[in-house]
């Protein structure tokens, strides 16, 4: 059911961005559409959660996206994903990309039964920075190729972010440096302004 018209919003609707504590920051990039989109008239209401992972995400669904009966949702989890079962997050049972695929395509379905029908899904922004990456190391590919399939299987709209930090860094030749995040994980402004900017960009509202 992806709606590929533009804009993919329209005046007077309700948007709900669904996911962690990148998302939940007050400042971050949820803040950037927000501010643009009142513009417009869309209200943005901010549904992020410090530490979120897709199998927590599924426990507050109810209470936190569809109980607001919103007519859009953007999915933006995945990066604790990767992490957990790693570094400071060992002791926690790993989230495979393809569980992480699956509680995306859950999340979408739940919300459909409620006749919510306008999707995005963000992917993880392709690689951790500094001392995070050699913490949790390269793996978050493997969750953003997830991410696109489950975009595709529920044919909901894709925001192609990581790719558009993967040209960032390319075009900075960053390396390993931070470049980003503000800790390797957590956007800097530069980063949420790429995400906000990617987002908008997707779903014709630029």
């Amino acid at each position: 059911m992806i709606n590929y018209e533009k804009p993919w919003l329209s005046t007077g609707e309700t948007l709900v961005c669904f996911g962690d504590s990148i998302t939940a920051s007050v400042t971050g990039y949820t803040a950037i559409l927000q501010k643009h989109l009142a513009k417009k008239n869309i209200k943005v209401i901010n549904a992020g959660r410090g530490g979120d992972k897709t199998p927590w995400a599924l426990t507050r669904l109810e209470s936190d996206v569809i109980a607001l009966k919103p007519d859009a949702v953007s999915i933006f989890l995945g990066t604790n994903d990767c992490a957990v079962g790693r570094a400071q997050w060992a002791d926690e049972p790993m989230v495979s990309p393809e569980a992480y695929k699956s509680n995306l395509i859950w999340i979408i379905h739940l919300c459909r039964l409620k006749n919510i029908n306008k999707f995005s899904i963000t992917p993880p922004l392709g690689r951790f920075e500094g001392q995070a990456r050699l913490d949790y190391g390269d793996i978050i590919a493997e969750y953003c190729s997830a991410a696109r399939e489950a975009a595709s299987i529920m044919k909901v709209q894709c925001v192609p972010a990581d790719a558009a930090c993967d040209m960032e860094r390319q075009k900075h030749n960053a390396g390993d440096t931070i470049l980003l995040t503000v800790d390797g994980i957590h956007l800097n402004e530069k980063g949420n302004s790429l995400v906000a900017d990617t987002m908008l960009t997707t779903w014709g509202l630029q």
